[in-house]
């Protein structure tokens, strides 16, 4: 080797949010400028291919960079931006590929809260809460605690419809009213009551919570209640029973 040549050293530094991790760092064995074939992966890591015979994968996108005593220059692969500063090449992805890319959002999480206590409604169904969201897909909870005082009558129910467009899940319970309850517990009765479901909303919408008690003596309220919505990329929504 030229006791006179001096192997440069280029780091190339990926970042794009969550989507690019790696740092690569590229020797040279030759002070004079070179091309170095590298593949792209699709996650935006960097593979240095070795060897004449060396090749990308199917998957994978094939491009040239030139090293030397500096990086002299950079040809990046389609959906990634770079720049090159004091030998750093930093590499992102295009914003517009993500902006393009329906099936990229998720992780975003949607939630209302009322923590009573509040009189169910009497009758009929009534809407007692609502939580507006964007388009997306989404899993989507509700959750909340009824409490029946005693009257001395008879054991009251309690139906819910958790609502999301065509989407419905709905909940039932009857609570007791018996003496012995009501030295056990201070609201005679108490139990929780839970729904959930999938939706995909093409448009911004609504999940509404709709709950009434069939005892017009109106005995039952509800306290401590949540409505929680997640995000995710796609929906899978499968039978579960036997045909």
């Amino acid at each position: 080797m030229n006791p006179r040549a001096r192997i440069p050293i280029i780091v190339f530094s990926l970042a794009a949010s969550a989507l690019l991790g790696a740092t690569v760092i590229l020797v040279g064995q030759d002070a004079s400028p070179a091309s170095v074939p590298v593949c792209i992966k699709g996650n935006g890591q960097v593979r240095v291919l070795i060897g004449s015979t060396a090749a990308c994968d199917p998957s994978e996108q094939r491009t040239d960079w030139v090293i030397g005593g500096e990086v002299t220059g950079i040809a990046v692969g389609q959906g990634l931006i770079g720049s090159r500063q004091n030998g750093t090449v930093q590499l992102a992805i295009d914003p517009s590929v993500l902006q393009a890319c329906t099936g990229c959002r998720g992780g975003r999480i949607f939630s209302g809260f009322n923590d009573g206590p509040v009189a169910l409604p009497t009758g009929f169904p009534q809407e007692i809460a609502r939580l507006e969201l964007p388009a997306g897909n989404f899993a989507i909870s509700a959750k909340m605690t009824v409490t029946n005082t005693f009257d001395g009558g008879f054991d009251d129910r309690s139906l819910c419809t958790l609502r999301a467009e065509a989407d419905v899940d709905q909940a039932e319970l009857v609570l007791p009213e018996d003496v012995n309850t009501v030295i056990m517990h201070p609201y005679n009765a108490a139990a929780g009551l839970t729904m959930q479901l999938v939706h995909h909303f093409s448009a911004p919408g609504s999940v509404i919570l709709s709950c009434y008690e069939q005892d017009a003596q109106a005995d039952l309220s509800y306290r401590d209640l949540k409505i929680v919505a997640i995000e995710g990329s796609s929906i899978s929504n499968l039978f579960l029973g036997t045909q």
